[in-house]
């Protein structure tokens, strides 16, 4: 006979209060599996928030079937993956929440997934951001891959790395690094934006951890059908990513890296990454005039994005700065 575990209230007030957003753009075919998924999770104090990005596909209206206990919030228009989140981000801050995940809608999750991560950041104070092991079909795989189940099913201790970054489809955030650093960067309409938050952690004195709890991802959920348009926002914002942290010889270099893997290598090349071989999706000329497309739009945004750099530089010197005094 199987044990039967009851989740006491005091059980729930002592763990610290996680939210997990979802940002659905005509998701249709992937909330079917993200949410089950998500509600199967064995954490006992967690907040499912849904925010729908002017969905046409009716994809709003299986939130309520599929997850009863989700906040549901409809935005009147697409307000991308950054304005997207910092909606419900927002929104779980003023739910009083200590983590928030931010989520895409193509994604299973080993019911661990949140214990795990609450575990690591409250062994620490200096960790800001955790990742999970990401799992994702290659070309002509099956879209739910068994080797998902076979991770979960042989995860039996957690392991820990500590990588440049870590995957945007499930970031786990300490909550009080919004406040020290602000939000999403809201330049970024969608690509990019989750390396920026890391980026500026780091410059605030936060670590980025990953654990080895699988995760599995579909990939580019949305995108998928207009490649062209993943295309061309993926290649700006690359650029702005560079304008924001690096120097005028990162960004030459990566050009190079650029034309290099997304104009001049074939699409056959198998030194090119999933993700690359998925953004590369056209011709030599289109794929430069997608180039030329991220250089113009780049020199007439530098004078915003000057700012921001400014801007995000002194919010993250002055987290530092009061991390280090705290510590003293």
């Amino acid at each position: 006979m199987s044990e039967v575990r009851i989740i006491l209230k005091e059980d729930i007030i002592e763990k610290p209060l996680v939210c997990v957003i979802v940002l659905n753009y005509n998701g249709r075919d992937h909330l079917g599996y993200c949410l089950p998924s998500l509600t199967a999770t064995d954490y006992p104090n967690y907040q499912i928030i849904v925010i729908d990005n002017a969905s046409s596909d009716s994809s709003a209206d299986m939130v309520p079937i599929l997850c009863p206990g989700a906040k549901l919030i409809k935005s009147p228009t697409n307000l991308g993956w950054s304005r997207g989140n910092n909606l419900g981000i927002k929104a779980a801050l003023e739910m009083g929440a200590e983590y928030v995940v931010l989520a895409n809608n193509d994604i299973q999750v080993d019911p661990h997934w949140l214990g795990a991560a609450v575990d690591i950041s409250e062994s620490d104070p200096r960790i800001g951001v955790v990742g999970f092991q990401i799992l994702e079909p290659g070309p002509g795989s099956p879209d739910r891959d068994d080797c998902f189940e076979y991770a979960k099913a042989t995860w039996d201790r957690l392991k820990l790395s500590y990588p440049k970054y870590v995957g945007g489809m499930a970031m786990f955030v300490r909550a009080e690094l919004f406040e020290r650093i602000g939000l999403i960067d809201e330049g970024f309409f969608a690509y990019g934006e989750e390396n920026d938050f890391q980026i500026r952690a780091r410059k605030a004195d936060y670590q980025i951890v990953a654990t080895n709890v699988p995760l599995w991802h579909f990939g580019q959920g949305a995108f998928r059908k207009i490649p062209r348009r993943a295309a061309i926002l993926q290649t700006r914002n690359n650029i702005r990513l560079l304008i924001k942290h690096g120097s005028l010889i990162d960004l030459f270099l990566s050009g190079i890296k650029h034309i290099r893997k997304r104009i001049l290598a074939p699409k056959t090349d198998q030194s090119l990454s999933v993700v690359e071989q998925r953004l590369r999706p056209f011709n030599t000329i289109d794929n430069i005039v997608i180039l030329i497309r991220g250089l113009i739009w780049n020199l007439w945004m530098l004078p915003a994005t000057l700012h921001r750099r400014r801007a995000d530089n002194r919010r993250a010197m002055i987290a530092r700065h009061t991390r280090v005094v705290s510590r003293i």
